[in-house]
C-alpha cells in the first residue's frame, strides 16, 4: 500500500470516527414515562440532558407524536397525536457547556372534557449546528386521560402460510388491532391438536411489547414440535389463545393444516411406483403367455 492510499484510508477512518463521536455527543434520560392525567389537569415531566462532548453545544427542545408500526417499533413524527398541542416548555433552545447536565421541564395540560384514552408523545432534544438541527433523542411519554377504560383487542387474521407442511417448522401469521382506549399487554400460545382432539404439543408465542391504543400488530412466527417427539402425518388443528389487558380477556381462533413430512411423501411415491411396476409386470407377463 503506497503512502497516498494510506493517507486516504486514514482520512476515511478519521471521518467515520468523527461522525460516530458527534452522533453520541449527548444523552437523555429517562427513556420512558408512563402516567395518567385527569381531564382539565396538568402534569410536569423532567427530562435530563447531558452534553457528553468537550465543547459547548446548543439544543432545541422538540415534541412529536409517537406511534408503533406493525412490528411494534416506535415511530416519531409530527401531527400523529393531538396531545402534541398540549405540551409546553419554558425555553425552546438551551446551551450546555462541555460535560454539563441539566433537567428540563415539560408540562402536559389536558383540555377540559377530553375523552378518556391513551396518548403517546416523544419529548426530547435536538442538537443544533451550522447545518441546522441535527439528530434528536426522545423520551417516550405514554399517558392515559382518566375515565372509563375500554380494553378491546381485535384479531383480524390468523392462518398458516401453507395448508401443507412438509417439515417440522410450521409458520403462522396473525394480525391484531387495539380498538380500545388504553395500552394492552398481551400473551399468546398455540396448542396443536389431532383430529380426535388429542393434545399433540403446546408452544408460547411472543406478541411483543404493549400494544398502543389504535395500533396494529403483525406477528410472523414459527412453531415446531420437540426434536424427539414423533408426529404422524395427517390433518391437525392449531388453536391460538391470546390473553390481554388487566382483566385478562381471551381470544381463541382455530385453523386446520396438514402435516405431510418428506419421508412420508417419499414412502407414498415409492409405494405408487411399486404398485404401478407390479401391474406393468403382470400385464407384460400375461401378453407374453
Amino acid at each position: 500500500m503506497n503512502i497516498r492510499i494510506k493517507k486516504i484510508v486514514w482520512s476515511l477512518v478519521l471521518v467515520i470516527i468523527f461522525f460516530a463521536s458527534e452522533a453520541q455527543a449527548f444523552s437523555i434520560s429517562p427513556l420512558k414515562y408512563e402516567s395518567t392525567i385527569a381531564s382539565g389537569e396538568s402534569q410536569n415531566f423532567l427530562v435530563s440532558v447531558e452534553n457528553n462532548s468537550d465543547n459547548e453545544h446548543s439544543y432545541q427542545l422538540v415534541v412529536t407524536g409517537a406511534r408503533q408500526d406493525e412490528s411494534g417499533r416506535l415511530v416519531f413524527d409530527k401531527n400523529i397525536d393531538i396531545a402534541e398541542n398540549w405540551v409546553n416548555f419554558e425555553k425552546n433552545e438551551v446551551s450546555l457547556k462541555a460535560r454539563e447536565k441539566k433537567d428540563f421541564l415539560f408540562t402536559i395540560s389536558v383540555p377540559k372534557n377530553t375523552p378518556p384514552g391513551g396518548h403517546y408523545l416523544g419529548m426530547g432534544i435536538a442538537e443544533k449546528n451550522d447545518r441546522g438541527v441535527g439528530g434528536s433523542l426522545m423520551t417516550v411519554v405514554a399517558f392515559q386521560v382518566t375515565g372509563i377504560a375500554n380494553e378491546s383487542l381485535r384479531l383480524d387474521n390468523f392462518y398458516p402460510v401453507s395448508k401443507y407442511f412438509f417439515d417440522n417448522n410450521w409458520r403462522y401469521f396473525l394480525q391484531l388491532k387495539n380498538v380500545g382506549n388504553i395500552d394492552l399487554a398481551m400473551s399468546g400460545s398455540v396448542q396443536v391438536l389431532s383430529l380426535n382432539n388429542k393434545d399433540v404439543f403446546y408452544k408460547t408465542v411472543d406478541l411483543g411489547s404493549k400494544l398502543f391504543s389504535g395500533s396494529n400488530r403483525t406477528v410472523d412466527f414459527i412453531i415446531s414440535p420437540e426434536k424427539n417427539k414423533i408426529i404422524l402425518p395427517g390433518k391437525y388443528q392449531a388453536v391460538l389463545t391470546i390473553h390481554y389487558g388487566l382483566t385478562n380477556q381471551e381470544i381463541v381462533s382455530v385453523v386446520n393444516f396438514w402435516y405431510l413430512p418428506i419421508w412420508f411423501m417419499l414412502s407414498v411415491l415409492i409405494l405408487i411406483i411399486l404398485v404401478v411396476s407390479f401391474f406393468i409386470f403382470k400385464k407384460t407377463k400375461h401378453e407374453m403367455v
